[in-house]
């Protein structure tokens, strides 16, 4: 292939050991939050202080990730309270910052500690290439005081956010980029490390403000989400390892590589790694709209073991956006090594598409922050049966996997259960013995919380009365669910009462549940009820971590992992007799 290519190197930062968050507690603000006079214009003013000294340097960066540093001096009564914000693009106002759009992220002007002394300091950011231009802004409480120069990227059409996954086709992989502008957007692949066999074009599409539901999203949240760009790469021999890159005359993204999906009959052993409700946070330290500053323990291990790891589910709850875009950029720069190694799928949890009257069998509230599953189905490609229909199947080893939205109708007669109960009855369970479920809002859960319509409780019942019949009839084995932050197993269990789990009958006696949501948003550590329920096996409510999988035609070993010294704390093996 005789093709333009620049290859760009993109810095990842990694955690060290010893920069594991050891604490199950969640972040408290020093302060009032920031963002709480950043965001609104009708109480952010503008009051440039001409006698202090504000910048940052270097102010032209070559790549994504790279850092800079903000120097500051002669700030008038130093407060804990003090922050500096970055805002993109800088605003063609006067004086740079655009006080009516959100900031991307923040730090604490005390966090250098001779802030408050002497009103002078210095803080580090990283930056992410996201396509446009980047100012500081110097705040005491609601009232900008300085601002800085603007920092530029050389490229803001490098290709990043890369991610890959799954088709309904085992011989297929698909994977997304995001750029700037594009001529001619293609993915280049092969079994050779820079020998490229095959390229294919990419679709490229968009979304903007108009297309959401709400504020913020619609306003003070928006960002340009840029071009999203989707090609397929096809006729993948089982268990091959691939490499590829993505990109165009503008550049091309560095060499990546994945291994591709095991031939439908193969006995090899798989491993999954399942969680939902992580969020994101800057390994910078600084804050955002929401800061899961747990989420970087469990990407971090994800990262180390991606060698042997085949696929990662994340189920819902994806970034806690919330209308704020940025967040989306932030999100696939922290995933990024795993999700241009591995197929990263993801189901569609609440606060991705919550907004009220926009869907049948959506919940009546805002909890998307008006994004009502735009960038979540803008930005995944699912291999969805439709627009606006959250729910898929896709076949790896000897496993079959199901997702579903919990935040569509799932009731007997909508198109989703229609959708379930064909896919459920179609399984070859020859090829793939084991099928595995997984939605965002559990079926089975361990809450005090049975507020209707919403409540924990209340959904749970909801979805065994539409769904459980169909997991019984044509044996599902393992579901997984989210929402809960924390973990929580079940027996192996139907209609509330335990089976014996791993039967060799042919008819499958129950399901074993496990909620997952540990995976870096605040734990929801005080919903137990008063009483447990017989058919709850273990929880933990108190920890961050993950689950990972490991299945063949015969067995299913489940760990459940802490994400701070990755040691395992509950385990479970499911049997399958096939002969």
């Amino acid at each position: 292939l005789k093709m333009l290519r620049q290859l760009i190197i993109i810095g990842v930062t990694l955690l060290s050991g010893s920069d594991f968050v050891s604490s199950h507690l969640e972040i408290t603000d020093r302060e009032a939050n920031p963002y709480d006079h950043l965001l609104w214009p009708k109480v952010a003013t503008v009051d440039l202080d001409s006698s202090m000294y504000f910048d940052v340097t270097p102010t032209q960066l070559s790549t994504s990730g790279e850092w800079v540093t903000v120097y500051w001096s002669g700030v008038s009564s130093p407060s804990s309270k003090d922050s500096i914000a970055v805002y993109s693009p800088p605003a063609s106002n006067g004086y740079g910052v655009n006080t009516s759009t959100a900031p991307i992220k923040y730090q604490y002007a005390s966090s250098s500690s001779t802030h408050t002394s002497y009103g002078s300091g210095q803080l580090k950011f990283r930056l992410i290439n996201m396509r446009e231009k980047v100012v500081f802004g110097f705040f005491q409480g609601s009232s900008l005081k300085a601002v800085s120069s603007v920092v530029e990227f050389s490229n803001y059409n490098e290709p990043l956010q890369g991610h890959l996954a799954l088709t309904s086709d085992t011989t297929s992989m698909t994977v997304m980029w995001t750029t700037k502008e594009a001529l001619s957007p293609t993915v280049m692949w092969g079994t050779e490390s820079n020998n490229y066999e095959a390229s294919a074009s990419a679709e490229t599409k968009t979304y903007s403000a108009k297309n959401m539901c709400g504020a913020p999203a619609t306003g003070y949240g928006y960002r340009d989400p840029g071009l999203l760009h989707t090609a397929t790469m096809t006729d993948l021999e089982p268990g091959y390892t691939y490499y590829y890159s993505f990109g165009d005359e503008y550049g091309y993204s560095p060499e990546y590589s994945f291994k591709a999906p095991p031939a439908a009959d193969s006995d090899s052993t798989i491993t999954v790694v399942a969680f939902g409700d992580m969020g994101v946070a800057e390994s910078d330290g600084s804050y955002l709209v929401e800061t899961s500053k747990y989420s970087l323990n469990t990407t971090s291990r994800i990262k180390a073991q991606l060698s042997s790891l085949d696929i990662v589910l994340h189920i819902g709850d994806i970034t806690y956006a919330l209308g704020y875009s940025s967040m989306w950029e932030v999100y696939f720069d922290q995933i990024q090594q795993i999700a241009t190694s591995v197929p990263f799928m993801v189901a569609i949890g609440n606060h991705e598409r919550n907004w009220p009257y926009t869907s049948p069998g959506t919940f009546n509230n805002s909890g998307s922050g008006g994004e009502c599953g735009i960038p979540h189905e803008m930005r995944f490609p699912m291999p969805t049966p439709a627009r606006d229909s959250p729910w898929y199947s896709f076949n790896y080893g000897s496993a079959h996997f199901i997702v579903m939205s919990t935040e569509h109708s799932f009731q007997k007669g909508s198109s989703q259960y229609s959708y379930i109960y064909s896919d459920l009855k179609s399984v070859n369970k020859t090829n793939t013995p084991w099928i595995i479920f997984a939605g965002h809002r559990p079926m089975y859960v361990a809450s005090k919380d049975s507020d209707y319509p919403d409540g924990h409780t209340v959904v749970a019942q909801s979805l065994r009365y539409a769904l459980e019949p169909l997991f019984q009839s044509y044996g599902v084995d393992l579901a997984l669910w989210a929402h809960i932050h924390g973990y929580q197993r079940t027996c192996s269990v139907y209609q509330g009462s335990c089976y014996s789990s791993g039967s060799s009958s042919s008819k499958n006696k129950g399901t074993t549940h496990v909620v997952v949501g540990m995976a870096g948003r605040t734990l929801h550590n005080n919903i137990l009820p008063s009483s447990m329920p017989s058919w709850l096996v273990y929880y933990d409510l108190q920890n961050y971590g993950y689950s990972r999988m490991n299945i063949n035609m015969t067995h299913l070993v489940f760990q459940y992992v802490h994400n701070y010294d990755n040691k395992v704390y509950d385990s479970f093996v499911l049997k399958k007799n096939t002969t």
